[in-house]
């Protein structure tokens, strides 16, 4: 049997879904709980349909076919780039950002970004130093190790009960189907204890299984085009190098060896297979191994890098060596023992929909007809569906973010293309962030170490930057990348190191861990801290402060006007998220500074620099400002929400807090939204933590319905559009931030105490969720029926003074370490 992709242009649409996925229409797999799996009744026809396994370093893509199985493959470290020389450290940019100052101060932003060391007035024979790094990395690519291709033959006969799934309970991709009566069964997984990608291929009648083996890497970006955008990709493409070809390598009938570099020649690498066959035959092959009439087979697949420098066949080569004569039930096991702990830590249970039996595919596009069409609109909701999403969510953390690993980029660790959108960076004006907002709530703090791990081995190297280029103290970096930080020279966006200060602190909060905030956390922050506090200067005629760096609020403009004369901007002084940020970081250091008994006088300055920042300004539209000025906004409903951060994840305007600033931010949350133009799933996601902040359960329905009809894969990716909305690509921060999001709707920690169901969506009307973590290190049980509490548990982790509060319900209480507490509908202490 065939699979010609031609046909997909000549078949009726009936027998063309039969003749791609080989299926009986009239012989479909029995329906199954679907609760905690994504399973489907045909195999992916493209990478964005099939299921990601990772283990935070190895990446797989299974796509289940029938005659023919595809295993995409990464490894975290596999990056194209280029090396070249690159002024790294000059205190000409002292004078660069004073230009930039003056230009901004005099209402000429569309010159600040145009500023260079030639026109910025430098004085003849200042002095300058420079520092040129020769063999910078540029222009990094995440680029793909290859495809595993497991041919199996083809067959006249038509299987039947075809089932392709990922568990989320086992983080095991399987997939199931019977031809001429023989049941076969592919397991795979990858394990992080041993390191490997693990595929079993088995049947229930001996002497059913012969395949063969092939490697291929892609040597173009053909067929990609269609996640590119005209002003980002395609400009890359003219300069994009062929890459190397990978020498496949026999090491006997059951092992070969793929090798191979990024071009330029970046990174090399190397990935190993090893076939262990019960009774059959196992030949080699001139690029891989055959298997012939066994009962069963076994392949382990290894991977290494030489980006920490070590020789990548060799890692590869003793990965494979130390799992010699290990069973497949053992490395199930170890896997099992250690992914499950992780995953069981939450649980989450809403009523299942009429939908919730049907495949994941057909549960999505369903969904996305009761939202978009009329005629469906009052009919019951699919809520099972958010449980789903949610827990796959989580699924997505684990398997990006392990310790050892790199955070992960803007796919996670999954990529196909030798160009994929946006290059695949650690993009710093929201992505990275984004990926870590559910990390602590969802009770999962070791994926958010990963991030915070990153930075402090990377400061010393970047510390230079804030002397020589800002003539400053602490530290500043424009970016990460996965080689380090990136220089910061000309600051226009310097509110990243920022913005990961907040993660530090909020880690503690959550954990109340003093060992990690005196060692890690508040080093940091200080070091940060230093830096704006270095930079703030007196707006001339205002009597406050502002940061003193022109900066950007983020991929936004404005429009001012000089001389009556309309012109864009993008850079201006005191930025709403710019104020947030250096705000907040002051409020959190001098805290951390207070818990630890150290630096008293230091923290007497942050907190005198933070009593005279700039005010947060109300617009004409009744919106919280997003720039200090009230300039025109020529996209008011801008996929990014920066003016919102003092919002969420900030929490320095609440209702409580100011209530007209609250209301103000409100506004401007509608203004965004007043145009359907919404292009991104992690905008969707933004704005549905915002609403839940808001306590607008109405409109958190409405945002996880959009979520969910126009930003969701079959497989349950989360999208970015491009090409103006024609066309969908993959991007792992809506995932993350949709679970940030939904755990805000049911739970809030950040206002004076914890919040039970604060903004539950109208539609989620009974149901449960065990295990969230709430700042103050606290583990929390809610229930909830027919809208309203049930009951909720409280554990504490390190004891202290506890606070909790539904609807006008308000309970204070002392805890003691690994207490548990049991409170009633009207938080009365209960019997646990």
């Amino acid at each position: 049997m065939k699979f010609p992709s031609s046909l997909t242009r000549l078949l009726p649409l009936g027998l063309l879904a039969c003749t791609l996925t080989g299926i009986s229409a009239s012989a479909q797999a029995p329906a199954k709980d679907s609760s905690n799996t994504l399973w489907y009744k045909s195999p992916a026809r493209e990478w964005e349909e099939a299921l990601p396994l990772g283990n935070g370093r190895l990446g797989a893509m299974v796509w289940g076919g029938i005659e023919r199985e595809k295993i995409s493959l990464n490894e975290e470290t596999i990056w194209a780039a280029t090396k070249s020389p690159e002024t790294t450290l000059s205190s000409e940019f002292v004078h660069v950002n004073k230009r930039k100052r003056q230009l901004a101060l005099e209402g000429k932003y569309d010159q600040v970004r145009k500023v260079t060391p030639a026109n910025a007035g430098i004085p003849p024979g200042a002095t300058i130093t420079k520092k040129t790094v020769e063999g910078s990395f540029r222009g990094e690519i995440y680029n793909p190790l290859a495809d595993l291709y497991l041919h199996f033959g083809s067959t006249e006969s038509i299987p039947r009960d075809y089932r392709r799934e990922l568990d989320l309970e086992t983080a095991v991709s399987t997939v199931r189907y019977t031809v001429d009566g023989v049941t076969y069964k592919r397991e795979t997984f990858t394990s992080f204890p041993d390191q490997v990608i693990v595929v079993r291929i088995s049947a229930d009648q001996p002497g059913k299984i012969s395949f063969s083996s092939r490697m291929h890497r892609r040597e173009n970006t053909d067929g990609d085009e269609y996640r590119w955008h005209p002003s980002v990709e395609s400009r890359f493409f003219k300069d994009l190098p062929p890459p190397g070809q990978p020498v496949v390598t026999v090491l006997g009938p059951d092992h070969f060896s793929f090798n191979g570099a990024t071009a330029p020649a970046s990174v090399r690498f190397s990935a190993h297979f090893k076939l262990a066959a019960k009774n059959g035959e196992v030949s080699a092959l001139p690029a891989g191994f055959r298997v012939k009439a066994a009962d069963e087979a076994l392949i382990l697949i290894t991977a290494a890098t030489d980006f920490k420098g070590e020789d990548p066949d060799r890692q590869a080569a003793a990965h494979l060596k130390r799992l010699a004569g290990v069973s497949y039930g053992e490395l199930l096991q170890r896997h099992l023992n250690d992914y499950q702990p992780l995953f069981n830590r939450v649980d989450f249970s809403l009523e299942k929909g009429p939908a919730s039996h049907l495949p994941t595919d057909k549960r999505v596009q369903a969904f996305q007809r009761g939202v978009t069409d009329a005629r469906l609109r009052g009919a019951p909701r699919d809520s099972d569906l958010f449980k789903l999403l949610f827990n796959f969510g989580r699924y997505l953390m684990i398997a990006s973010s392990r310790e050892g690993t790199l955070p992960p980029a803007l796919q996670g660790i999954w990529n196909d293309s030798l160009l994929p959108p946006w290059k695949g960076h650690h993009t710093s004006d929201i992505n990275v962030e984004m990926n870590y907002w559910a990390a602590d709530v969802t009770n999962h703090p070791e994926a958010h170490r990963v991030l915070l791990d990153f930075f402090p081995p990377r400061l010393a190297e970047v510390k230079p930057y804030a002397e020589v280029n800002y003539g400053a103290r602490g530290v500043t970096f424009g970016g990460m990348s996965q080689w380090g930080l990136r220089a910061s020279q000309s600051g226009d966006w310097t509110s990243f190191p920022g913005w990961i200060a907040q993660h530090y602190w909020e880690h503690y909060l959550f954990t109340q861990d003093r060992k990690y905030l005196r060692k890690v956390a508040y080093p940091y922050m200080k070091e940060v801290a230093l830096f704006y506090l270095d930079n703030l200067f007196e707006y001339p005629g205002r009597n406050y402060l502002v940061h003193g760096l022109p900066e950007y609020s983020p991929e936004n403009t404005f429009t001012y006007r000089e001389n009556g004369v309309a012109k864009p901007g993008s850079a201006s002084l005191g930025t709403t998220m710019s104020r947030a940020i250096i705000g907040e970081l002051f409020a959190n250091t001098v805290q951390a500074s207070a818990i630890l008994g150290v630096d008293a006088p230091l923290a007497t300055d942050f907190q005198a620099a933070r009593s005279r920042l700039s005010p947060f300004k109300i617009g004409r539209h009744g919106q919280l400002q997003e720039w200090l000025e009230d300039f025109e906004e020529p996209e008011p409903h801008h996929r990014h929400l920066s003016h919102l951060y003092p919002v969420y994840p900030g929490y320095e305007i609440t209702r409580t807090s100011n209530p007209a600033l609250f209301e103000a931010a409100r506004t401007s949350q509608q203004r965004r939204l007043a145009q359907d133009s919404m292009l991104t799933g992690w905008s969707n996601a933004w704005h549905l933590c915002l609403a839940a902040r808001f306590g607008d359960a109405k409109l958190a329905t409405e945002l996880l319905d959009s979520f969910a009809s126009k930003f969701l894969l079959g497989n349950l990716f989360s999208t970015h559009s491009r090409q103006g909305g024609s066309t969908l690509c993959f991007q792992i921060d809506g995932n993350f931030g949709v679970v940030a999001g939904m755990a805000e709707l049911l739970l809030q920690s950040h206002d004076n105490g914890i919040h039970l169901l604060p903004a539950k969506p109208e539609t989620w009307r009974t149901g449960h969720i065990k295990g969230l973590r709430a700042r103050g290190a606290f583990l929390v049980d809610i229930h909830w029926k027919n809208g309203v509490l049930l009951k909720a548990a409280v554990t504490s982790l390190v004891g202290g003074r506890c606070k909790v509060r539904y609807g006008e319900h308000v309970i204070e209480f002392d805890t003691v370490a690994k207490g548990t507490y049991a409170l009633d509908a009207s938080l009365k202490l209960t019997a646990n």
